[in-house]
């Protein structure tokens, strides 16, 4: 069965991925809207995971599993990232227990993402 805790040694946040992101686009500001976006949608990413699962709607579970692992990706949080592919496992193998046992670390994850995001990424600039 998928493990539901991320390694440590993956980053809260990878700045490397946002100043990528700032060099593809040829301006901080789009990315650090996209980082700004991030923040305002976690809660609602993380309701999607939850109310899913406590519907047992398994096709909404994978949805928003994999909303969430892809925009945590995209902005660098790979710890997060790493959570919501187990959860999305967990989903995937229709062990709906895994991936409620799952959902208090990446709820806790993904707050402390929001901060340094706000505090080494935003703040900086």
């Amino acid at each position: 069965m998928p493990s539901n805790s991320a390694p440590k040694s993956l980053p809260l946040l990878d700045l490397a991925v946002l100043a990528h992101l700032e060099r593809q686009l040829n301006d901080a500001r789009p990315a650090r809207a996209f980082a700004r976006d991030y923040i305002a949608g976690f809660e609602h990413r993380y309701l999607r995971l939850e109310n899913s699962i406590g519907n047992r709607d398994i096709p909404a579970a994978l949805d928003a599993a994999l909303s969430l692992r892809n925009s945590s990706a995209m902005i660098g949080a790979a710890r997060l990232s790493a959570l919501a592919a187990g959860f999305e496992a967990s989903v995937t193998a229709s062990d709906l227990d895994a991936a409620r046992r799952a959902l208090p670390a990446i709820e806790r994850c993904g707050l402390d993402t929001i901060l340094e995001l706000e505090a080494r990424y935003l703040a900086a600039g």
